[in-house]
């Protein structure tokens, strides 16, 4: 089936979207200093989990499921965040390369 109805691996995102933890989010935790989680709903049937250091360096995945988000979470022994606090909001923004001078640009 296709068109708005259509069932969730029938959707263009399937194949990003996860089924455990993913390695990408394992290095990262493993790799960096005081790392904490956002989880925000992204989609209909689609959540972010964002991983940010305290330096505001993050990734972030996209699951079908909240409670698999929150599994994830708890897999990698994370602070989790359900939704933005101002707290969270300075710690994203602190790595701010395009208003830094000198700051890392993007390839043209």
């Amino acid at each position: 089936m296709t068109g708005p109805f259509a069932a969730p691996s029938d959707r263009p995102y399937a194949p990003v979207v996860a089924a455990g933890t993913p390695t990408e989010l394992r290095e990262f935790v493993l790799l960096r200093p005081d790392v904490e989680a956002v989880l925000q709903r992204c989609g209909l049937d689609t959540y972010d989990l964002l991983l940010i250091d305290v330096e505001g360096n993050w990734t972030r995945w996209v699951f079908t499921t909240e409670e698999s988000a929150v599994a994830v979470a708890g897999d990698l022994e994370v602070r989790l965040h359900r939704g933005w606090d101002d707290r969270m909001t300075r710690r994203m923004n602190k790595r701010d390369h395009w208003n830094d001078p000198g700051g890392q640009r993007r390839a043209l």
